[in-house]
């Protein structure tokens, strides 16, 4: 039976997250978190249900909520997860991509893009990418919302939400040296403006809106 749900929207503190969820469940915890994992072939018209080995009560991963409905519904599951800025969410994912593309310049599947400015970037990516993750449920539904740019204080808070027992892990992964592998990097975060940010803003109103809705939603729920 799956008690809990963690979705992760890329760039959000979510592999940090799946540590602290590592550490406090175990083997009950799928070890997957990529989509392919979950989807091999790309099969999106699978039941996600039936690859779900029977000790598992928690799954984690880069899931939209349409890949865990059923999941959601059948169990009523708590579903997590995490926000952020959604101007400082592309930015970062165009510093990750370009280092990751670095990394590994001749097998990285987004090798093409080595040379984005991070505008280019922002125009060819899928824009309110975490409204897509959430499409289907209303964020009230959500067990809990965290935010990025409150990540510590949020996980205790979802800490005492859940009643946790082992002693809180705070793993930081992905986070990346500030600025320090940026110099061939075709924009670097002392080039980006405020035009830019604002450019970014207006490509992902939706997100903007979300994210808006979401810092209310969670206000009124742990006001004072």
């Amino acid at each position: 039976m799956i008690e809990l749900i963690s979705i992760h929207i890329a760039k959000t503190g979510g592999r940090s997250f799946y540590e602290i969820l590592k550490n406090e469940y175990g083997d009950k915890l799928d070890p997957r978190t990529r989509r392919i994992e979950y989807f091999p072939g790309r099969d999106f018209s699978k039941n996600l249900l039936e690859s779900i080995p029977p000790h598992v009560t928690v799954i984690h991963g880069h899931l939209f909520y349409e890949h865990v409905r059923e999941i959601h519904r059948r169990y009523d599951a708590r579903i997590v997860t995490w926000l952020r800025d959604p101007v400082e969410r592309v930015i970062s994912n165009y510093f990750f991509l370009m280092r990751a593309i670095r990394e590994a310049p001749e097998t990285h599947p987004q090798r093409r893009k080595a040379a984005y400015t991070l505008m280019e970037y922002a125009h060819d990516s899928i824009p309110d990418k975490m409204s897509k993750y959430l499409r289907g449920i209303h964020l009230q539904e959500l067990f809990f919302i965290g935010f990025q740019e409150n990540y510590e204080q949020d996980l205790e808070q979802l800490t005492e939400l859940l009643s946790w027992k082992k002693p809180l892990i705070k793993p930081r992964i992905n986070t990346g040296p500030e600025g320090t592998e940026e110099e061939d990097y075709p924009t670097r975060r002392k080039d980006i403006t405020g035009e830019m940010r604002e450019q970014i803003r207006e490509m992902n109103a939706g997100d903007v809106q979300l994210y808006e809705l979401a810092k209310s939603i969670r206000k009124e729920r742990y006001r004072d």
